[in-house]
This record gives C-alpha cells, structure tokens and sequence, in this order.
C-alpha cells in the first residue's frame, strides 16, 4: 500500500475557496464529503495516476470547488475532454470559472449519469473519479450509483475514487474485483484512501450476463 506523507512539501492556499466550500457543506451535509477543500497532497496523487496521461474522456463526481478538477486537467492529454458533475450550484459555478477548454460542468445528480453522458455526445468514459462520498448514500442510492459508473466505463477504463472511509470496497468489488491499486493520503483533513480499479472485458461479460439492471 502506497501512503502519502510528505510534510516538507508546500502545500496550494485554500482561503479563496474556503468560504464557498464551507456553504456548500453546511446546507448539502450529505452531498459534501468534507468542510474543507482537497489538500495539495490529494492533487498531487490524482495528478500522478497513469490512467489519466492517456484518457481522451474524463468523468468527475462531486468535483467541489475545483481543486482535484485542475490536478486532473494538469495530468490529462491536450486534446481529452473533462466532464464535471456537481449537484451543489455554487461550486459549479467556481468551476465554470476555470479556464480550460477541455472542460465541460454539468449541474446535476451523478444519480442521472447516464442521461448527463448523453447530453453532452459521451459514449463512455475512459476514466471516472469520483469524490462522493458513498458512506452516506444510502444502499440502494451507492448501488445505483456503481451500477452507473460500471456501465459508463468504457472495458479498460479505470475507476477512481477517494474516501474517508473503505465501505466502498464492497460495493466496487462486486462490480470490479479487488482495488489494483489502494493509496493512504495522511497529508489531507481527514484522511482519506484513494481506490484504483480496472473495468476489464472479462469483468464486461460476467456482469452483463449474471446481474440485471438495478434501477433507480
């Protein structure tokens, strides 16, 4: 297991977001993973995963304010696209506020992936992180959660999500097998785990001939 402690490393200011990352929590408790933004050590993280380098698309779940949203454009190819899916409208509209081309916000439930992909010309996803917090979805809500993001990623894409908590180790491994890669991030408030999983074509044919839809 891969942990991340780094102290003597500089570490980005967050007092800009601070304020609308804290509104954004307190009125959505259960949408919101943390009072405070991503540190600098997470971006970090999820700017070094090679799933990213060579990704032409790129979900991402419960952006927030944006913090993981740029770690994943410095690491994205130039001509890849990047889709945001935030619920909260405040924190969308810091992210419209980011000025990179490659970039497309959707406001919206990732509940509704599936119609968002649709909307904006995605067949899949080669990659899909996501930040939402699935110890507080309820059963059904982080089924059908997963259940999405299995069938939106495309059959070698790569699954990422980081938590406070490994409860999505349960869900995930029905759908994917066991993590490829798990990684401790110490430097961030809380703590938290990032999760690495690979959709591959044998793991395609075995959901898709011994599950049956779960709907919403």
């Amino acid at each position: 297991m891969d942990i991340s402690r780094s102290p003597g490393e500089d570490t980005t200011p967050i007092t800009s977001t601070l304020p609308c990352f804290l509104r954004g929590f307190f009125e959505n408790p259960l949408q919101v993973a943390s009072c405070i933004p991503s540190s600098s050590y997470l971006q970090r993280k999820l700017s070094s995963l090679a799933c990213l380098r060579s990704a032409k698309t790129v979900i991402e779940l419960g952006p927030g304010t944006g913090e993981t949203t740029k770690a994943l454009l410095q690491a994205m190819p130039g001509q890849s696209k990047l889709l945001c899916v935030e619920v909260v409208e405040e924190f969308a509209a810091s992210l419209q506020q980011i000025a990179d081309s490659r970039l497309i916000v959707e406001i919206g439930s990732a509940l509704n992936l599936e119609s968002i992909l649709k909307r904006n010309y995605f067949a899949s996803a080669d990659v899909i992180v996501s930040g939402i917090p699935f110890s507080v979805l309820s059963p059904a809500e982080g089924r059908t959660l997963m259940e999405s993001i299995y069938q939106q990623l495309a059959p070698g894409g790569a699954f990422v999500t980081y938590q406070f908590r490994s409860s999505v180790c349960d869900l995930a491994t029905e759908y994917f097998g066991p993590p490829e890669k798990r990684s401790m991030v110490l430097w961030n408030l809380p703590p938290l785990e990032i999760f690495v999983w690979k959709k591959t074509v044998l793991e395609c044919h075995h959901i898709s001939h011994n599950t049956s839809p779960i709907k919403a």
